[in-house]
């Protein structure tokens, strides 16, 4: 096997690191788009997805830090408009950039081996986290890939001093900016990871044979050189940053006197829509992301479910990570290790809800150091068979193939299996594990062929008015419908609430969506309608699981679905008479 094996690579040239890199990609493409619509939509894939139809409906966008950064949603609106609305095309922008992760390998060749550029595309292609949110419309991923792009910009220009990778860090940084506000924590954590990492470099030169003063003097001189000739650069790059910045924070309305478009035709109204995106949409993020209400949360729940979540999904990774801190403990490396530390200690601190795709700017920071952990296994394991070591060999080469064996049955359990099992922590809560798929067909058929209301909403999932949904802030009830605005608005559906069985009306619509435990009071009001009642959240209902003598609370919720029978079986009836 292993000849065949080597024979293969051989005749693919895979060992070039390019080659490799780009086989890597095409396969971590596979991945994320094979079956990418069969999972019903996260309840923030809903939310946002409805509010993006909104938009495409209106014209209207204005930045609201609630909804995460613009980027995200303007691309998929784009998408919307090329491809159509779907699951699929609402996951594509995100599953592309999750491919094309791998490929920011090659820009740290300058700092690694080939087989560890290789290996690096291999994490980012493989981690279960990564490959799980590549797959869902979510920012983090592309946050999380931009600022990636950034960081090996950087590396590259100062070794290769090459000023065009300036720019690309620039306009990566800038990209990263407009998709999630958390990408300004990234250089904070660099700023740390740097300042740890000399010194330590300082203390090596104190306690040993250099001299901390010269290497000061030596690195200002450095810094300063460096500077000089990259000036006429450092000077375009803010405006770089700016532009990219303006394009996706900048409102869009219909209107003549509003917006970026306007602002195109009319170059006077730029300055003010200049100062909108950048102070306004700066002054609306401090607003609520700064708020300490925002994080008013025990640290310790939070902390032990980041690291649950970094345990189930990405152990590997931690594993190898910390193998090349023991064994290559290169300043990349150190560095690396001190920026995914900062993530572990400060994410749980400043995150709103316990979310498991804050673990992958924690991931990010593990894949250089876990890439080069992974070759100096291998490397270790052939020099102990050399050696004749042979239980030692056994062993790296047990933990290679138990720690491939994790990340494909990791990937498979937390992201391919549909629906997803009620303790997959990966899939956070909001994730629906009920089968809704023929639910919301049969939604979207009856609507299609429907006069007048199509779905009521009752009791708590009412509203008094549904036009108080199109944008943020909604009514706190609006949210417990979720994911099934985005469903409803694809369909084009007419949607009502009432809050009391009275208020239904003699001649209900054909859809009526209730909470399970309102099932007794709704239930005689609609005769002649078919009732299944499913999942809307990862469980059913609440849960307690004990655990070495501790209890945790998870929460859970179905909801009743009234289908009026004759209006499903007039508009199947009426949907197979079109397509024949």
């Amino acid at each position: 096997m292993a000849p065949l094996v080597r024979s293969v690579i051989d005749r693919l040239e895979v060992r070039e690191p390019r080659r490799a890199i780009t086989l890597v990609v095409f396969v971590a493409l596979v991945a994320r788009l094979v079956a990418l619509d069969v999972r019903i939509a996260h309840w923030d894939e809903g939310r946002v997805g409805y509010w993006i139809l909104h938009t495409a409906a209106t014209g209207w966008w204005e930045y609201r830090p609630i909804i995460h950064g613009p980027f995200v949603q303007h691309v998929t609106r784009w998408t919307f408009e090329i491809g159509g609305v779907s699951d699929f095309t609402m996951r594509l922008p995100v599953a592309l950039i999750g491919s094309a992760l791998p490929a920011t390998a090659l820009l740290f060749r300058s700092r690694l081996r080939d087989v560890e550029t290789i290996a690096l595309g291999v994490v980012l292609a493989a981690n279960p986290l990564l490959l799980y949110y590549s797959r869902f419309m979510r920012s983090d991923v592309p946050v999380a890939a931009f600022v990636f792009v950034t960081f090996g910009a950087l590396v590259a220009a100062v070794d290769l001093d090459r000023r065009r990778y300036l720019h690309l860090a620039a306009i990566a940084f800038a990209l990263s900016l407009t998709v999630k506000e958390n990408a300004i924590l990234y250089p904070v954590s660099w700023l740390g990871a740097g300042t740890l990492l000399a010194l330590s470099r300082l203390a090596d030169d104190h306690y040993g044979n250099g001299d901390p003063r010269k290497t000061l003097q030596r690195w200002a001189r450095a810094i300063r050189r460096r500077a000089w000739a990259w000036r006429r650069s450092l000077i375009v790059l803010p405006v770089e940053i700016l532009a990219v910045f303006v394009f996706f924070y900048a409102p869009r309305s219909p209107k003549t006197d509003v917006g970026l478009w306007s602002a195109v035709a009319d170059p006077t109204l730029l300055p003010g829509v200049v100062r909108h995106a950048t102070l306004g949409s700066m002054g609306e993020i401090a607003d609520l992301w700064l708020s300490p209400s925002i994080r008013g949360h025990a640290y310790g729940p939070y902390l032990a479910h980041f690291v649950i979540v970094l345990a189930v999904a990405a152990a590997a990774t931690a594993v190898f990570a910390a193998l090349a801190v023991r064994w290559q403990p290169r300043p990349i490396v150190t560095f690396c290790g001190w920026w995914a530390l900062s993530g572990v200690v400060g994410y749980p601190y400043v995150a709103d809800v316990k979310a498991p795709w804050l673990a992958v700017h924690v991931v990010i920071a593990l894949a250089i150091p876990a890439a080069i952990g992974l070759v100096a296994t291998v490397d270790r394991i052939r020099k102990a068979r050399v050696e004749r070591r042979q239980l030692e060999a056994i062993g790296l080469a047990a933990l290679l193939v138990s720690s491939g064996g994790f990340v494909i049955a990791s990937a498979g359990l937390t992201t391919f299996q549909q629906p997803p099992h009620e303790l997959n922590i990966v899939a956070q809560g909001g994730q629906p594990s009920g089968d809704l798929r023929p639910i919301i067909e049969d939604m979207q058929a009856v609507a299609a062929h429907n006069e007048g209301t199509d779905v009521l909403y009752y009791g708590n999932l009412s509203i008094r008015d549904e036009a108080r949904a199109d944008h943020p802030p909604v009514p706190p009830r609006w949210f417990n419908r979720l994911p099934l605005p985005w469903y409803t608005e694809r369909a084009n559906a007419t949607v009502d609430s009432v809050d009391t069985v009275a208020d239904i009306a003699a001649d209900p619509p054909p859809v009526v969506i209730a909470e399970s435990d309102a099932r007794s009071d709704v239930g005689g009001a609609l005769d002649g309608y078919a009732v299944r009642e499913e999942a809307i959240l990862i469980r059913p209902g609440p849960r307690t699981i004990s655990v070495v003598g501790f209890e945790y609370h998870l929460g859970g919720k179905s909801l009743a679905f009234y289908i009026d029978r004759e209006a499903l079986s007039a508009a199947t009836a009426g949907h197979e008479g079109d397509t024949r």
